[in-house]
């Protein structure tokens, strides 16, 4: 079954009764499809969708499971397919066994579908890009910057890849890093936790991690191998396929954002936990008290300003130079023309001396040197004042 909750704040939710599915003699509960496995829907922002369509999702064809099914509703919670038959057929060696991934990319200007693969017996990833959701171009399946090749390093089962809401052309990956066979838990303790059989039980476990990709990429940086989900303290997620984050990554507060993962999988206690992280806060460049220095490769922008996403300690700072593409100070830019940065902001835009206007370097290479000291840069963009 697929069922529905709903949040106006994406922290506090309610499942309200539909009438729609009939389970055990009632139609009391949240249930809007009793079809459609591995159903996932998204969001329609394309311009001038219809009405009718703006929810879209696929589904894995129940007549075959090889093949994806497309969804269309008005509301996300009355669905009708597409058409009868798939819109994406099987092609290299598709399971489509978990979440495909589906959004309309303003950045690239057409749907795109990131959907789950095995290469070499791993878990993998391909995509395809479509201009109007029926017809989609054949599948290219991703590369990956640890091995450089269609083959991750490690299981990596659904890739949950979607458009970051702050930067549309950066996408997100937080996906299941599967561990087939390390098991953790005792007889006594896997036992105890009254784990569904066919759900894999506790021979395996898992975490998840982050990768990004670009618009029109088809490669995924793995930069950061390390777990970006643990397990966390108890028996109960260390089990086969839990701690898989799920689909997307909200705005909840001023300063906030918001993921969900799954826990307690196959068990009577499994849920979505909510999990916070600020603004950009998925990575940060950190300089210790001892301070540190970040040099960027040359890179040319637009903009009349430089915004800073950050936070110091009160013994902190960060300040900014702009040098050439050949490594030197630019007159106006030099580190000892910068204000001081101390505090923990957002927003943050950088000034020197003369002010904070940049529209005299914009369009030439440029290159961006960070002194830091005690302190965490999270992200940079260059904006209209």
């Amino acid at each position: 079954y697929t069922c529905y909750a709903e949040s106006s704040d994406g922290i506090r939710w309610k499942k309200p009764e539909l009438g729609l599915v009939e389970i055990d003699g009632s139609t009391n509960n949240n249930v809007i499809l009793a079809t459609g496995h591995q159903f996932c829907p998204f969001i329609d922002q394309r311009p001038g969708v219809p009405a009718a369509e703006r929810y879209k999702a696929n589904s894995c064809d129940d007549r075959s499971p090889h093949s994806l099914l497309g969804w269309v509703s008005a509301d996300g919670i009355h669905w009708n397919k597409i058409r009868e038959q798939p819109i994406v057929p099987i092609e290299l060696h598709n399971n489509f066994d978990s979440q495909n991934c589906m959004f309309w990319s303003p950045a690239e200007e057409c749907y795109v579908l990131y959907a789950r693969h095995s290469q070499e017996s791993r878990r993998a990833t391909a995509r395809a890009t479509s201009k109007d959701f029926l017809n989609w171009t054949s599948q290219t399946l991703m590369t990956y910057s640890d091995t450089d090749s269609t083959s991750p390093s490690q299981h990596l089962y659904t890739n949950q890849t979607h458009p970051y809401f702050r930067a549309p052309h950066i996408y997100i990956s937080l996906p299941g890093r599967f561990q087939s066979g390390r098991r953790v838990l005792t007889d006594e303790q896997a036992a105890a936790l009254d784990i569904d059989p066919r759900s894999g039980g506790d021979k395996d476990s898992s975490d998840g991690v982050l990768l990004t990709s670009r618009a029109g990429s088809t490669r995924y940086e793995f930069t950061f191998r390390e777990s970006f989900v643990r397990p966390g303290i108890g028996f109960n997620n260390w089990v086969s396929r839990t701690n898989y984050p799920a689909l997307g990554v909200v705005q909840t507060g001023p300063q906030e954002m918001s993921l969900f993962v799954q826990r307690d999988y196959s068990q009577q206690t499994s849920h979505l936990q909510r999990m916070t992280l600020r603004l950009d806060g998925f990575a940060a460049v950190h300089a210790p008290y001892q301070g540190g220095e970040l040099l960027t490769r040359p890179l040319t922008f637009a903009g009349r300003e430089l915004e800073i996403n950050y936070s110091t300690s009160a013994a902190g700072f960060i300040r900014v130079e702009i040098q050439d593409a050949a490594g030197r100070a630019l007159s106006g830019y030099h580190l000892e023309d910068c204000t001081e940065i101390i505090g923990d902001e957002i927003r943050r835009v950088v000034v020197w001396k003369h002010g904070s206007d940049v529209c005299p370097l914009a369009g030439r290479p440029v290159r961006l040197r960070f002194v830091m000291k005690d302190a965490d840069l999270f992200s940079i963009r260059f904006r209209p004042a």
